[in-house]
């Protein structure tokens, strides 16, 4: 009966690190795992969040990114990113993402992954005025190499 409840309690351990770091953390990486998801994702205040998924399964979906200011995702078809103090520039979005499953939608995937791979910090402005600035400190090494949907 001990062994049992020693397995159950080592397995809980051992599961905890992974799920905890896949909430994100202020202005630090971190990046996670679970039913075939990559996942890399950075937190700055309440409700502001960038999320990068990769499908390493195989299928096509579930490559992305994310973002969440004030704990909406954004409306319209449109969110506006300020690497360092570059110019602005208009990244399209599909569904409040950037998604990976089409020629065009796979370009704009890349492109944001190796801006934020090669940048320190992005400002991301909603259509709505919500904005916030993110660390890209540790981004390269928490966003793993992945094929978009599309390439599949």
């Amino acid at each position: 009966m001990m062994n049992k409840h020693a397995a159950i309690i080592a397995a809980t351990i051992a599961i905890v690190p992974t799920v905890a770091t896949a909430f994100g953390q202020d202005d630090k990486w971190v990046s996670g795992w679970g039913q075939g998801i990559a996942e890399a994702i950075v937190t700055h205040g309440p409700g502001n969040k960038i999320y990068v998924t990769c499908n390493e399964g195989g299928g096509a979906g579930s490559t992305g990114v994310s973002f969440t200011l004030a704990g909406r995702a954004p409306t319209g078809n449109r969110i506006t990113l300020t690497f360092d103090n570059d110019d602005p520039e208009q990244i399209w979005i599909s569904n409040g993402d950037i998604t990976s499953d089409c020629r065009a939608c796979m370009g704009n995937y890349e492109y944001v992954i190796r801006k934020l791979k090669s940048h320190s910090s992005v400002h991301v402005l909603f259509e709505n005025g919500d904005g916030a600035r993110f660390t890209l400190k540790g981004s390269s090494a928490a966003i793993t190499d992945c094929t978009p949907d599309f390439a599949r």
